[in-house]
């Protein structure tokens, strides 16, 4: 799990709860499966643009409750799609470190003249 702390607030959020419990209501069968004409439950929900693609709370927040953006799918398939995206490569990381680094600067050095 990310250890970005706007993701974690949002991710355990009963707004977040709620949208998950509809999606999973809205499509009970995971949707990657279903394209490959299988018929499994689904379980899980993945962000197909995932939250943390963005180094701003307002559009994590976007991206996080937007319906659009979600996927129903089961534990095995939501595993499959993470490995591929290589979540842990070295490139995956160090635009997560850039992320995280344009949040501080918009959080602490926005309002600084640099002179």
């Amino acid at each position: 799990m990310s250890r970005n702390p706007i993701y974690i607030k949002l991710i355990n959020s009963k707004r977040w709860k709620l949208l998950r419990v509809d999606k999973l209501k809205a499509n009970p069968i995971c949707e990657v499966c279903e394209a490959k004409g299988m018929s499994t439950l689904a379980t899980e929900v993945h962000h197909r643009t995932p939250v943390e693609s963005v180094p701003h709370e307002m559009g994590m927040k976007n991206l996080m409750f937007d319906f659009n953006n979600l996927q129903s799918v089961c534990h095995a398939c939501h595993a499959e799609i993470h490995r591929c995206a290589f979540s842990h490569s070295k490139e995956s990381i160090q635009a997560n470190n850039k992320r995280a680094t344009e949040r501080f600067e918009d959080k602490y050095l926005k309002h600084i003249n640099v002179i």
